[in-house]
């Protein structure tokens, strides 16, 4: 079987190459089974040659203090780096995120800025945004904070997992 890990993140620009503030993994099939939840310290993502962009600071300053709070220190990038590659499957293995032209790409970059390898091929990777728009996605509420990055994997997981068992079973009737 495919082990499917939803990947969110919260930065401080809309670039790869932009600061990383925190980074959230849930492993998940037809439900959540395990999740990884890591503040980054902005000044060690600054350090590695990641950038602040003004506009997104500024933005994150307009929201509320739950969501802010992502912004106050954590580990070194690099050390998150680690624990997240080691908390994706080496193989057999389908990374998820909403969009991987963000998550994925910024994360990307923030691996070449402190000489790790990525822990997924392009071909490993999924949208989110696929499953959701077909007709047959299930539909959930949102639970948690909105710019939450572990309420948001919640939710993609959640939502991804719930549709893709509706579609098993739909083919399974067939």
């Amino acid at each position: 079987m495919t082990d499917r890990v939803m990947v969110d993140i919260e930065t401080l620009g809309r670039e790869p190459g932009c600061v990383v503030v925190s980074i959230r993994a849930v492993r998940f099939g037809y439900g959540i089974k395990d999740e990884l939840d890591l503040d980054v310290a902005p000044t060690s993502c600054q350090r590695a040659g990641l950038d602040i962009d003004a506009e997104t600071l500024a933005w994150w300053l307009t929201q509320g203090e739950a969501a802010r709070s992502q912004l106050l220190g954590g580990q070194p990038l690099a050390e998150a780096l680690d624990e997240l590659a080691s908390f994706i499957p080496a193989e057999n293995k389908e990374v998820w995120a909403k969009s991987p032209a963000f998550d994925l790409a910024i994360l990307e970059a923030a691996f070449e800025a402190v000489g790790q390898p990525t822990p997924w091929e392009f071909y490993e990777t999924r949208d989110v945004r696929t499953i959701v728009n077909l007709e047959c996605a299930v539909d959930i509420d949102h639970q948690g904070i909105e710019h939450d990055a572990v309420d948001d994997a919640r939710f993609q997981a959640r939502q991804v997992g719930e549709t893709l068992m509706h579609i098993d079973a739909e083919v399974g009737d067939e």
